[in-house]
């Protein structure tokens, strides 16, 4: 695959033992005496990552050259004794700065985890994790708004999708709320894109080299809505969204809220739905975290995140990566819901009053992720 196209999706990559999910970071301890990532590195254990860290890189990250680059500077770095002395969750913070410095990834990440933490599938949020589905209700009259943290399909989230869905089957105009969306999978997706499309339509690529599709598979599971077929030296899935039960939101105007803190999956459903014309985006340009892939383990205390493939707009062949994905309408993210409703034909008043009912759980724009 070549570095000038790339993409991303936050899903668990079976590749040895997953690590979980770094939609959110975990909640800090009560004390550093209790984090066994506060514990100080064993002789040569920080080399031993570093090294083991390379090797994978060249094994499956998405991009052959950027991967050769990585594991230069760390094989440099690790013989000059860089990695040799502080704390494991030092060594993390100092191997994940190091690589960004190569190459910036809005995933590529390594965390000091323990063995216990790595293994089996996550299939939920970490415990302090805000709540998936922060509001679905019908907003105004015949307007349906949904605000997301995250799509991690859980049964939880899926009933609370397919709820919101029903109750508002008849609605003219649905928001879907993403600014402070940080990622998952396809479930939620697809469940939304059966009601929302009245026929069968390719929404966007997912590309992965064919040797580590062999070796390890796709992150994103092939499915009715996800298919895979071999393109050159990649295997490439095509999204598509699968219509189910005719409603008349297959004819309603939806409108996507987004701001520089969309990321990954939500920016995946973003893509979708501007590329092929079905939504409206307000807000600002989303985070550019594009390339999808998972959680392997390097040692018994250290993970990495690593990015396998990348999704792409079909029309275009371009991705997000770093440039996030930009809004049909700019503007301040922080007024993004009121500028929705008034599109609605909800007056000005009206929509803020609205707006100030809704709080999210967490900030809706971030300087410091625009100045990546």
């Amino acid at each position: 695959m070549r570095a000038a196209t790339s993409s991303l999706l936050l899903a668990c990559l079976a590749l040895s033992a997953p690590f979980p999910m770094q939609a959110a970071a975990p909640a800090p301890p009560a004390s550093a005496a209790e984090s066994p990532s506060a514990a100080a590195l064993e002789n040569g254990e920080g080399r031993d990552v570093a090294l083991k860290l390379a090797g994978q890189l060249v094994s499956a990250f998405v991009f052959r050259d950027q991967a050769q680059a990585y594991a230069a500077m760390l094989r440099k770095n690790a013989a000059a004794g860089r990695y040799d002395s502080g704390t494991r969750e030092a060594l993390a913070k100092l191997l994940t700065d190091d690589l960004q410095a190569v190459h910036k990834d809005g995933h590529l990440r390594v965390a000091a985890v323990e063995k216990q933490e790595q293994s089996g599938a996550h299939s939920g949020p970490p415990s302090d994790f805000p709540p998936l589905i922060q509001a679905a209700k019908t907003i105004a009259p015949c307007i349906g708004y949904i605000r997301f943290t995250a799509f991690f399909g859980t049964d939880e989230e899926m009933a609370g999708v397919r709820k919101w869905l029903v109750d508002n089957r008849d609605a003219r105009t649905l928001i879907f709320d993403l600014r402070n969306h940080h990622g998952g999978g396809l479930d939620e997706q697809d469940a939304i894109f059966s009601y929302i499309f009245a026929e069968k339509t390719p929404l966007v690529k997912m590309a992965m080299a064919k040797n580590i599709y062999e070796e390890h598979g796709s992150p994103v599971k092939p499915g009715p809505t996800l298919a895979f077929a071999p393109e050159g030296e990649n295997m490439v899935g095509t999204h598509s969204a699968v219509p189910g039960e005719d409603t008349a939101l297959r004819r309603a105007k939806v409108y996507l809220l987004v701001s520089n803190k969309t990321a990954s999956a939500a920016e995946h459903f973003a893509l979708a739905l501007k590329s092929t014309g079905r939504a409206t985006l307000i807000g600002e340009a989303t985070a550019g975290a594009n390339h999808f892939g998972g959680g392997q383990e390097i040692t018994d205390h250290f993970g990495v995140w690593m990015p396998i493939g990348r999704t792409y707009d079909i029309k275009t062949g371009k991705d997000w990566e770093g440039a996030g994905i930009a809004p049909d309408i700019d503007a301040d993210p922080k007024r993004a819901l009121v500028l929705a409703l008034e599109r609605a034909g909800v007056s000005h008043d009206e929509a803020v009053k609205l707006d100030a009912a809704e709080v999210p759980a967490e900030p809706i724009h971030s300087d410091k992720l625009r100045a990546r």
